[in-house]
Formats: C-alpha cells, sequence, structure tokens
C-alpha cells in the first residue's frame, strides 16, 4: 500500500530547507511533512560545497532569511565562523559550505528535536491531481502526497554540446563542478580549459589560485568578459518610473538612469540595486510575448550584471591575468573529445581549444521532472520555455492556465513567471509567503471542518 503524505516538499537543498524552516515557524505540524531527497537537507548543489575557495558572491547581509531579522545570517556568521579571508573592502563574502552550515543549523533550530520525515531518493514522475498526487521515486516505490512543493532549485549542470561517449567516465571531464571536488585532481602545471565565463567559472579559478596553479587556462565564452566585482553599494534612491512601463521604456529608463561610470564602481551598483526592487513586479506586468521579446534581445547583459562576484574570485582571476595565464576563447563548443589523454574542444567557429582538463561552468540545466510535468499535461512552459508557469501565489498553472490547488513552487525556476529569482533572500521570501499561504488554508479548511461537524 502506498504511503500517503500531507505535505511533500520535493528537493534537499536551499529552496527546499526554507520551505521547512517557514512552514514550521508558522506552526505546521511536522508529522505533516516530509521531504523527498537524496542529501543532507539544506546544502543542495549551491552549498554543498568541498572547497574551501567558492564562496558566496554576496556580502554578508544579503542572505536573508527571515524578513522580520535581515542581519541573521550576518550576526551568526560573525559570532560562528572563523575566516579572516572573507573580509574585504566590500564586505564580508563567506564561504558557500559556511553558508550551507548556517541553512543545516537552522533546519535543526526549527525542528528542536522531532524527526524530519524524509525519503532519500528523487522523484523521476509526478501525476494524478490536486489532494491525489502520486510520485513515482527511482525506487520503483509510489507515494502518495495531498499537497507538493517542488523546491528542486538548479538541475545539475550538464554538457551544452556533443561529447564523445567513449570520454563520459573520463576523470579530465568535469561535467558538475560545483562540490570542487575535481580541483584536487589537477596539478600544478596542467592546461585547464573553462567551459563559461560566470561565477562557476571564478570559482575555478579561485580554486586553481589557492592551490598555486602554474599552467594556462582557457576561457570558451561567446564574450571575452566576466561578471563585474561586487562594489560597497547601497540604496539611497528610489527611482521615478514611467506611468506606463513596456520593454522599450523599460529598457530606456534604466540606461538613463544608471551613471556614465563603470560597473564595477560604488556609483553604478547603487544605481543598479536601486532599481532592482520594482524589476520582478514590472516584469509580472508584461504579457508572455513582451517578456520573451526583452529576454532574446538583453538577456546576456541582464545575466552578466544581476551575478556580480566576490572580491576574492576578482583578485584571483587579475593575479592568472597578470601572470598571462588566461586566453579567452570567444565562441560556443561544438564538440567534446577526448583523445590521447588530452581534451579536444571544437568550437563553432571551427577552431579547437586542447587542454588537460575540461570543466563545465555553462550553469544549471534542463530540470527533466518538470519537462515531464509540461510532457504529461499537468504543467505548461513559462514564457521563456525555461520551466513551468506559476502564478503569483506560486500556484503551478496547467495548461489551460488554471492553478492547480496543491501543487506549489518556489525557487530559480520561477523566474520565467515572477522575475529576478536567484538570490537566497529572494527564495526565502517566496518559501516565507507560501508557508503563511498553506498555514492559514489549514486554518480555514480545519474551522470550516469544525463548523460542519457542530451543525450535524
Amino acid at each position: 500500500m502506498a504511503k500517503v503524505i500531507e505535505l511533500l516538499i520535493i528537493g534537499d537543498g536551499f529552496a527546499a530547507a526554507v520551505a521547512l524552516i517557514h512552514l514550521l515557524r508558522q506552526g505546521v505540524d511536522c508529522r505533516s511533512i516530509c521531504i523527498l531527497g537524496q542529501r543532507s537537507l539544506g546544502r543542495g548543489n549551491a552549498y554543498d560545497c568541498n572547497s574551501p575557495a567558492f564562496r558566496l558572491n554576496v556580502r554578508e547581509d544579503l542572505p536573508i532569511v527571515f524578513s522580520d531579522d535581515p542581519y541573521h545570517f550576518a550576526r551568526w556568521a560573525k559570532e560562528t565562523i572563523a575566516d579572516p579571508a572573507a573580509n574585504t573592502s566590500a564586505g564580508y563574502f563567506y564561504r558557500r559550505s559556511d553558508f550551507g552550515q548556517y541553512i543545516a543549523h537552522l533546519v535543526g533550530t526549527q525542528l528542536a528535536g522531532r524527526t524530519l520525515d524524509q525519503i532519500k531518493g528523487w522523484a523521476n514522475r509526478i501525476n494524478g491531481n490536486d489532494g491525489n498526487w502520486q510520485v513515482h521515486i527511482q525506487s520503483g516505490e509510489i507515494i502518495i502526497a495531498k499537497k507538493i512543493i517542488l523546491a528542486t532549485g538548479n538541475a545539475p549542470p550538464s554538457w551544452p554540446c556533443k561529447v564523445n561517449p567513449a570520454s563520459h567516465t573520463q576523470d579530465l571531464l568535469i561535467e558538475n563542478p560545483w562540490s570542487g571536488d575535481y580541483v584536487k585532481n589537477i596539478q600544478s602545471n596542467d592546461r585547464v580549459v573553462l567551459l563559461g565565463a560566470g561565477l562557476t567559472a571564478l570559482d575555478a579559478i579561485n580554486a586553481l589560485v589557492e592551490q598555486n596553479h602554474r599552467g594556462p587556462v582557457y576561457i570558451i565564452s561567446p564574450r571575452a568578459i566576466f561578471p563585474p566585482v561586487q562594489a560597497p553599494w547601497s540604496r539611497s534612491a528610489q527611482p521615478q518610473w514611467p506611468a506606463v512601463i513596456t520593454p522599450t521604456t523599460l529598457v530606456r529608463f534604466m540606461r538613463g538612469y544608471l551613471p556614465n561610470k563603470p560597473s564595477s564602481s560604488t556609483e553604478w551598483q547603487s544605481a543598479w540595486e536601486e532599481l532592482r526592487p520594482d524589476l520582478n513586479r514590472i516584469w509580472q506586468g508584461f504579457t508572455e510575448q513582451q517578456r520573451r521579446v526583452l529576454m532574446s534581445h538583453f538577456a546576456w547583459l541582464w545575466n552578466l550584471y544581476r551575478f556580480r562576484a566576490s572580491p576574492q574570485t576578482i583578485q584571483a582571476y587579475a593575479q592568472l591575468k597578470k601572470n598571462q595565464q588566461i586566453e579567452f576563447y570567444c565562441g560556443r563548443a561544438n564538440q567534446i573529445e577526448v583523445c590521447d589523454e588530452q581534451v579536444v574542444v571544437t568550437l563553432n567557429n571551427g577552431k579547437f581549444v586542447i587542454g588537460d582538463f575540461l570543466i563545465n561552468c555553462t550553469g544549471a540545466s534542463r530540470d527533466r521532472l518538470l519537462d515531464d510535468l509540461i510532457h504529461d499535461g499537468i504543467a505548461r512552459d513559462d514564457a521563456l520555455k525555461q520551466a513551468i508557469s506559476v502564478n503569483a501565489q506560486f500556484a503551478v498553472l496547467d495548461p489551460q492556465q488554471k492553478a492547480h490547488a496543491s501543487l506549489w513552487m518556489i525557487g530559480p525556476a520561477t523566474m520565467g513567471s515572477l522575475g529576478d529569482v536567484v538570490a537566497a533572500s529572494a527564495i526565502a521570501k517566496q518559501a516565507e509567503q507560501l508557508a503563511q499561504q498553506i498555514h492559514s488554508n489549514w486554518i480555514d479548511q480545519r474551522e470550516k471542518a469544525d463548523v460542519f461537524n457542530e451543525t450535524r
């Protein structure tokens, strides 16, 4: 007989952890919640790092888990973490593994000795309907859930192009670099190829510098540019937005608001951060067609500036650049092969890049579970066709755009529907709002049941 669960949280990373934390803070009974995830709750792909070189890309006051106590992490880190290298002129940038420790601490504090029901594994498929969801897990078991929160976070990276089938098991190819384990296998003079030029590539560079790497580092990216370094910015003004905003007027207004200074300057970043609080509201006011048009023209620029780098990683990059160890190859990978213990990457422009190790720094891949929900007619594509659609209350929308009453999603996969939902604080805010909503609904249902029983 299938196990029946009142509320199932699918995921074991940050989004799943903050969903649990806020549900418990609302007073939801721990015995009614079950976690479906493979690993220890709270660390996930982002914070389950073995390399101390992988750092948060935001200063200590920005990862906000509790809206009523925004400096909770900053205080905890100051009292708990011994990390002198975290201190920079732009603030404290702590190790990702330490933030994972913080989230694990919060989970333990909220549980307060109570046992959490966790099924070790992952969901292969979801079918059924509201109040009667059948979740197929990889072991072959089926569990029944009355309510589900999808909190799977970012799917692990996958290769963006064809890979020689015989080379998939080679240690020379690092498909998922987020744990940092791969660094210890790289020798000082090895040629390292980084596929991508974002924050993950900068983490790799920082890790290489920390172990005194002397060999060349080749970077494959459409543009020879990294995200700017974080500055000690602050919000001191409130933008006066136009009364009517279209994608065109949005871009025009933002360009006029941002000062004519480098994106790494305090003035530019302060202005950028003054714009950000309103962008999700504006995004949600656009039609799906307007969202697609906007992102087709400006996605690369938006991703460049919304993801800024920690000073430590930029300093490491500057060191390798000064030593003439950095070389950019502009283009995209078309094929990856391993030949004679060497990695050969063929680019879309016909060029070749040869190295001893290839690290995939292209970021998250598609979530197969979400794709299956679309395929099975339970959910619909979001505007960007990157995940599934949700409404402002985080309810998953079916193909007819009707909201499910007991299937929700929070986390970075809601970006196409809700806007810039990548930072820990944004995801935690979603979890807090959803927990309040679920708790309020449960109270309403209990009160209705009590009234019904009294009138019988």
